[in-house]
């Protein structure tokens, strides 16, 4: 091969190797910001049964892998800048159903500046990628200090960007920590089990017996509340130690937190229990629990309302 034939560019001087080192930083520095694009998109929302969850991820990653940086960036502001979209829970779930998702609190304005940028950033990575061979040629004509500010100018914009991405990154880590952390813990096992307990169909009936069926005083008896349940849902009071933890009324009205419980002494020397809806809480009748006033402290489901509360709630950072 005669030096007219040879490919321009190929000869090494100092001058061409700055400006390859420096397309091969930029070009590593593009795939650090898509791989956080990646992580943040795979891992910042996750919803479903405990027994699929681990499918789930393994596929939501798989699909994020896939996709484009630009694709990437369009997806970060509309699942993780943005209010998440509406996810739907199964009226009729079995198993524990388990929510996360991460989601970084900002205005408009910024989000739209972000989406500016991240898409400038794009465009500047396809054209070095795609693009950049006019100015090596200027480079080998002798031209390298345009092609050289060319490429720190991009590289500043990047670290820009990447040190905004590691931010995100690292709180999301943090929060998949500690979701991790309260999982493994005893504490997270009563809340899953108050959680069942509380939106059952058994609470909600008796949370309108307590309205329903209550003294002038406010107190409703438990025996009122064993024999309506007998009558109108029997199956309600079988093996309530194997489906709930306990073996009578008394115990799962305890138990669900939503009412206070006293036992009275009768003349005779004997008791009875009697109980109420808590103070804190609030029972919804066939109504729209969104049209209640917000200074209402937590709600206690209804019958009518009850299928639509069965699953635990979201975990979100």
């Amino acid at each position: 091969m005669n030096n007219e034939s040879r490919p321009r560019g190929l000869d090494r001087t100092p001058e061409r190797d700055e400006v390859l080192r420096r397309i091969g930083r930029n070009v590593v520095n593009f795939q650090m910001v898509e791989a956080m694009l990646k992580q943040l998109n795979a891992n910042a929302s996750v919803h479903g049964p405990a027994s699929q969850l681990e499918e789930r991820m393994e596929a939501q990653r798989t699909a994020v892998y896939r996709k484009t940086m630009g694709e990437l960036a369009g997806k970060l502001v509309t699942h993780v800048l943005q209010a998440p979209p509406e996810h739907q829970t199964p009226d009729e779930i079995t198993e524990p159903w388990i929510g996360f998702h991460f989601t970084v609190e900002t205005d408009a304005q910024f989000i739209d500046q972000h989406d500016q940028e991240m898409r400038a950033l794009v465009d500047a990575r396809n054209d070095l990628i795609h693009h950049f061979l006019p100015r090596w040629h200027s480079a080998v004509d002798g031209d390298a200090e345009t092609a050289l500010a060319y490429l720190d100018a991009q590289r500043d914009e990047t670290f820009r960007m990447m040190d905004r991405l590691k931010g995100w990154v690292k709180a999301l880590d943090e929060g998949r920590r500690q979701i991790a952390t309260f999982w493994a813990s005893p504490e997270s096992v009563r809340q899953m089990e108050l959680g069942f307990l509380q939106s059952s169909h058994l609470v909600a009936m008796l949370g309108e017996i307590a309205l329903k069926a209550a003294r002038p005083d406010g107190w409703a008896y438990v025996t009122t509340a064993l024999n309506l349940i007998r009558r109108e849902a029997p199956d309600e009071l079988i093996d309530l130690q194997k489906r709930y933890g306990h073996q009578n009324l008394k115990g799962i009205l305890l138990a669900a937190e939503y009412f206070d419980v006293l036992d009275e002494a009768l003349p005779n020397g004997g008791i009875r229990t009697v109980f109420r809806i808590n103070d804190r809480y609030t029972l919804h009748l066939g109504q729209d629990v969104a049209s209640e006033p917000k200074s209402v402290a937590k709600t206690l489901p209804s019958v009518n309302q009850i299928d639509n509360s069965r699953h635990a709630p979201d975990q979100r950072e």
